[in-house]
């Protein structure tokens, strides 16, 4: 790979990470303010709303998928290289908090952890 087609391939990269960056950020907001934990922190259970749970899940999902996908890309690298390293850290921790959290919701009750994984 030339010097040039490098520069320009790590050029696509950050600007890549910018743009999931952005949009998981914007996504971010709304999982924290309809998070209950949250919620209760700051003093706005008054928040609620119609299936607040099932909307924090998909926003949550979409964040999960398209922000994280770097890191479980990385992950799944990492593992099939025998070679553990951050993404495996960070896909790891997100993907606990993403099925821990619907199995709150769907399954075994619980407080969901949406807003953990938004924030990693």
């Amino acid at each position: 790979m030339s010097t040039h087609s490098h520069h320009h391939h790590h050029t696509h990269h950050v600007g890549e990470f910018k743009r999931r960056f952005w949009i998981s950020l914007v996504l971010t907001v709304p999982i924290l303010l309809l998070s209950e934990m949250i919620q209760m922190w700051l003093g706005l259970e008054w928040l609620k709303i119609p299936f607040q749970k099932e909307i924090l899940s998909l926003l949550s999902l979409i964040v999960y998928v398209y922000g994280g996908w770097p890191f479980l890309k990385g992950l799944a690298d990492e593992v099939k290289a025998r070679q553990p390293g951050m993404m495996t850290l960070i896909g790891a921790a997100i993907s606990v908090a993403m099925f821990y959290s619907l199995g709150t919701i769907f399954a075994f009750g619980g407080k969901d952890f949406y807003w953990e994984l938004a924030t990693l």
